[in-house]
């Protein structure tokens, strides 16, 4: 049977440690395949023996026969030589786009951009490379005139000395736990001064995932099964185009183009 189809038919049995191990092979399978046992549980945040009573549980003997499994699964759902010359590099952009479309729940999305019109201020986060989404959504809100603050990395305590529970953080953090402070920060806070945070990640694993108040899961080229490299920021990009399109129907308004920036001045027009 299919390593994901098998590991789907025991997930009701797993414990919540173990569900851990099964969201982060579902998320980066190749990512297991290239790990011991050891480096497995490193990576998930979990003991060894979880990752070996997953195994089992899923009905595999040992890690090895888990790994070798899946490792076949993952061959036969590679696309064929045929159909990798007859894709080119923008139709791989156009599906992550599609992918990213699907990954959206309407509800979630309607939710946010509710949530993000009625904010007193929204305040969008991201370091590496999970910060260019952050400044494009902050400048697209500004469009809108929606009062938004991209906060710059190492920065981001000084904004919370100001903010509300009327305030929306938006952080895009894609697997890693760098904003690990500022949400220690957040947590800390009294229930009236503490704004909603959503955090926008790639992994289901993540290790912040429990301190953020919404999750949005995005699609990478690993977890669609592309055959070439696609930057995972372009689901991210992506998501912040699909939300400025909800933020333009509920608004019923065009946006107004930002005056232009020279030498740190706005220029005058």
């Amino acid at each position: 049977m299919d390593a994901f189809e098998q590991m789907r038919l025991h997930a009701e049995d797993l414990t919540p440690t173990e569900r851990r191990v099964l969201d982060a092979v579902m998320d980066n399978p190749e990512g297991i395949l290239q790990s011991t046992t050891t480096m497995a549980a490193q990576q998930i945040g979990v003991s060894q023996s979880a990752v070996s009573r997953f195994c089992q549980k899923v009905g595999y003997e040992n890690f090895g026969d888990f790994r070798m499994n899946l490792m076949l699964s993952l061959s036969s759902s590679t696309p064929t030589s045929s159909q990798r010359e007859s894709q080119e590099p923008i139709d791989y952009l156009c599906d992550m786009m599609r992918a990213t479309n699907d990954a959206l729940n309407k509800d979630v999305i309607a939710g946010l951009t509710e949530r993000v019109l009625s904010s007193r201020t929204v305040y969008t986060a991201g370091a590496g490379l999970s910060s260019p989404p952050a400044l494009m959504l902050s400048m697209e809100l500004l469009k809108y005139k929606v009062p938004c603050y991209c906060m710059q990395s190492g920065q981001e305590m000084i904004y919370m000395h100001v903010a509300t529970p009327d305030d929306l953080i938006v952080i895009f953090s894609s697997k890693n736990d760098t904003q690990r402070m500022l949400l220690n920060v957040i947590q800390e806070m009294s229930s009236q001064k503490r704004p909603h945070t959503v955090m926008i990640s790639h992994t289901a694993a993540h290790p912040l995932r429990k301190m953020a108040d919404e999750f949005i899961l995005l699609p990478t080229w690993q977890t669609e099964r592309y055959p070439v490299y696609i930057e995972p920021m372009t689901s991210m990009l992506a998501f912040c185009s699909i939300l400025m399109v909800e933020v333009s129907k509920r608004t019923g308004s065009d946006p107004e183009m930002l005056p232009p920036i020279v030498n740190g001045r706005r220029r005058r027009t």
